[in-house]
């Protein structure tokens, strides 16, 4: 008899706490996590991305427009994105920030 009480007050209790979760509903937007504002603003055309917009790119964008850039036909970009998303980042460095990144990467970018 003493076990079916405290299975029984077991299964109470999971129940209290499940549907008590489930009773009121949580209003607002999401909060993303500090330090992560979320994703930049992406340019509509991956391939004219500006150097002074992929410099303030977060760096998964600055991924995305590298492998744009590879996928437009330059295979050494293709073959490692990663490596030339830094590349392109400390070239921009040294370039005309309206200097278009594909050009900066493909050697163009001081034309």
């Amino acid at each position: 008899m003493r076990i079916r009480r405290l299975g029984l007050a077991a299964l109470a209790a999971v129940v209290v706490m499940t549907g008590g979760g489930c009773a009121k509903a949580i209003t607002g937007n999401p909060v993303a996590t500090p330090g992560e504002a979320g994703k930049g603003m992406v340019p509509a055309d991956l391939l004219t991305t500006t150097c002074r917009e992929y410099l303030t790119m977060d760096t998964v964008t600055r991924r995305e427009v590298i492998a744009a850039i590879g996928k437009s036909g330059n295979q050494l970009v293709a073959m490692n994105p990663q490596l030339w998303a830094g590349v392109a980042a400390a070239l921009c460095g040294f370039v005309d920030p309206s200097a278009p990144v594909k050009d900066v990467v493909m050697g163009q970018g001081s034309r």
